[in-house]
């Protein structure tokens, strides 16, 4: 099978093969000391979330090359799959039955968005059912992180040094999302870009801060069951940062979430965009940091 694939004419457009071994996933205690000489604000229990590092084996699979787009999304508005329930899972159904999201300005912000731009404002639920119209499905929090570093652990997907000029990040100073082949210079061991900023992506895997201690050594698929109530506080209360250590006045605890991997327009890059970074809301939640890409299996 995997033989197969190796040619280029099996390979569908705008995808690329991850070969099929071993990656370092994770941080280690040096990686995370290092990380914490740069950015004392930086709330270490924050950071546990990426522990330990560990050797993880994966089976081949294929992954997009850039985030989904505008353009490619409103493919999936137009051949009506807002009204197809085969595409929904049933609490994706019942989440789009009573938000309609197809009729409010998220709608019509893609509809006019600029092409080659990441879509955004895009919930959990709405990127699985485009996954399953577009026949794949979303990566793995393993999937994404291997895609994202290749096989030794580097820090960013370039390398272990930050370099701004390389993505799409706050330190950048675009303050949107930006065309998806804008950073070819950012882009990782294997071909994709935008795994560094831009957009926050959806993955697959509920999130569980504590799921690399117990997680299996090949293909894992994340913990069947979302930790209940993980850490403090969502992610946009915080500003660039999602690191302060307790919720503003009045934030609500968050409960059931979905991992986020990458980092967006709006993160400091020296943290947010590393290759290991671990965040995650609510499968309903939605901004215009947040984005996704799909993979497939083989």
């Amino acid at each position: 099978m995997i033989r197969t694939v190796n040619k280029k004419k099996n390979i569908p457009e705008g995808m690329v093969l991850i070969p099929e071994g071993l990656f370092l996933m994770g941080s280690t205690k040096q990686d995370i000391d290092r990380l914490l000489e740069l950015d004392r604000n930086i709330e270490t229990v924050r950071l546990d979330n990426e522990t330990p590092q560990r050797g993880v084996y994966l089976s081949a699979y294929l992954i997009d090359k850039y985030p989904v787009t505008n353009a490619v999304y409103k493919k999936f508005i137009e051949s009506d799959g807002y009204n197809q329930k085969v595409f929904w899972s049933d609490a994706g159904w019942q989440y789009i039955s009573q938000s309609n999201p197809p009729e409010n300005d998220d709608r019509d912000n893609i509809l006019n968005g600029e092409n080659d731009c990441p879509v955004v404002n895009i919930s959990w639920y709405e990127a699985e059912a485009f996954a399953k119209w577009a026949e794949k499905r979303l990566p793995t929090e393993a999937e994404w992180e291997k895609a994202a570093r290749g096989t030794d652990g580097r820090i960013y997907p370039w390398g272990n040094m930050f370099e701004k000029t390389n993505l799409n990040c706050a330190e950048a100073k675009n303050e949107k999302p930006t065309p998806v082949k804008k950073y070819p210079q950012g882009q990782s061991l294997y071909g994709c870009l935008d795994m560094a900023g831009n957009v926050w992506e959806w993955t697959a895997d509920w999130y569980d801060s504590q799921y690399y201690s117990c997680a299996p050594k090949k293909d894992p698929q994340g913990p069947k069951d979302a930790e209940v109530n993980p850490y403090y506080g969502q992610p946009e209360e915080v500003g660039v940062s999602i690191y302060d250590l307790r919720p503003s006045t009045g934030s609500k605890t968050l409960s059931g979430c979905k991992v986020l991997r990458g980092g967006s327009w709006n993160g400091s890059g020296v943290v947010h965009v590393r290759c290991t970074n671990r965040d995650y809301d609510e499968p309903t939640y939605k901004n215009d940091t947040i984005g996704f890409r799909c993979a497939k299996s083989l």
